[in-house]
């Protein structure tokens, strides 16, 4: 949804990289008139009765992801969070605007534009992928990044990113599973790092939302039980000292699992109404993602939930969380 003048910025910054990200990103929304179209976008809102949507950067574009050195990469991410913060001001305040972070260059300009990003653009938070170039994001480098966002009341959106290597299971590559089965994979494992490295206890304020109902931590609860019981603790390395359902319980976990009651049940049942948000992965998905944004709320209503525990879930923790209207 950049506007050309932001992509054209981009594009001059990160060069070929870049491009190529970009080029990516465009063939898995070919057709899809409305991915970059603010108006349409908010059509689309008004359409099914949505009031706010929050939007991150792509992965494919995600400076984080893409070959550059620290500098440029730093350079990057403050036009690409420019370019976010207009997005927010040509949609009247409909679409909400998470921005992206330079990881490489944290101690070298990057926690000031975390800071800049908040404070003076009004982004929300941050997109961020589960892994960067590989590196868990529990990584020692990676701490001042949580201690910023946690001191800025700053939200991080975690979306899966596909294994660093490739060729670690290259079956993965066919029948498009390592998007449909390795993401959610990714993303438990990004989670799992964050809480068993004591990042949770460490930064207590911080506001993580996990994409696909985090994986499959809901559904493998019970096994995780067992397997990290705290008499196993000490011998699987595990540094957090919180029980295990009140650390995974600090994320929130976005409801973008498809026409799947079940799996958001599982959710509620192990974390409560007061940790799921709806999400519907738009522009994605059939007809510029209004398929999704038409259905996915129904399938919430469909669980015949308490009436407060479907409001909540539809969009009041969303409304808290980001500070939107009696919330702020």
């Amino acid at each position: 949804m950049l506007n050309r003048k932001d992509l054209d910025r981009l594009l001059a910054i990160g060069g070929p990289a870049f491009r190529q990200g970009y080029e990516k990103l465009t063939g898995m929304i070919s057709g899809n008139t409305g991915a970059f179209d603010v108006p349409k976008r908010v059509a689309s809102l008004d359409r099914y009765g949505i009031d706010y949507q929050l939007v991150a950067p792509m992965p494919p574009v995600d400076p984080n992801n893409l070959s550059l050195d620290p500098d440029t990469e730093l350079k990057l991410v403050a036009a690409f969070n420019d370019g976010m913060a207009r997005i927010t001001g040509e949609s009247k305040g409909r679409i909400l605007c998470a921005g992206t972070v330079s990881m490489a260059a944290l101690e070298t300009g990057g926690l000031q534009e975390v800071e800049r990003a908040i404070r003076q653009l009004g982004l929300k938070g941050f997109g961020l992928t589960t892994h960067i170039k590989g590196k868990p994001l529990s990584a020692p480098e990676f701490r001042p990044f949580w201690a910023k966002t946690a001191e800025l009341g700053a939200i991080v959106f975690l979306h899966p990113a596909s294994t660093a290597n490739s060729t670690d299971r290259s079956y993965e590559a066919r029948y498009n599973l390592m998007q449909v089965f390795g993401w959610p994979f990714e993303t438990t494992l990004a989670l799992s790092h964050l809480v068993f490295s004591g990042i949770m206890d460490e930064f207590p304020g911080l506001k993580i939302v996990a994409h696909h109902l985090g994986g499959m931590i809901p559904f493998f609860w019970g096994r995780m039980a067992e397997s990290y019981h705290p008499r196993l603790a000490g011998k699987r390395g595990i540094e957090t000292r919180m029980p295990l359902k009140k650390s995974f319980g600090k994320f929130y976990y976005d409801t973008a699992v498809g026409d799947n009651p079940g799996a958001i049940r599982c959710a509620y049942e192990i974390f409560g109404a007061g940790r799921l948000a709806l999400a519907t992965d738009a522009p994605f998905g059939a007809n510029a993602g209004d398929h999704r944004m038409k259905t996915y709320p129904e399938v919430i209503r469909r669980l015949g939930l308490p009436e407060r525990d479907t409001a909540r879930i539809l969009g009041e923790n969303a409304r808290k969380l980001l500070e939107i209207g009696k919330f702020q």
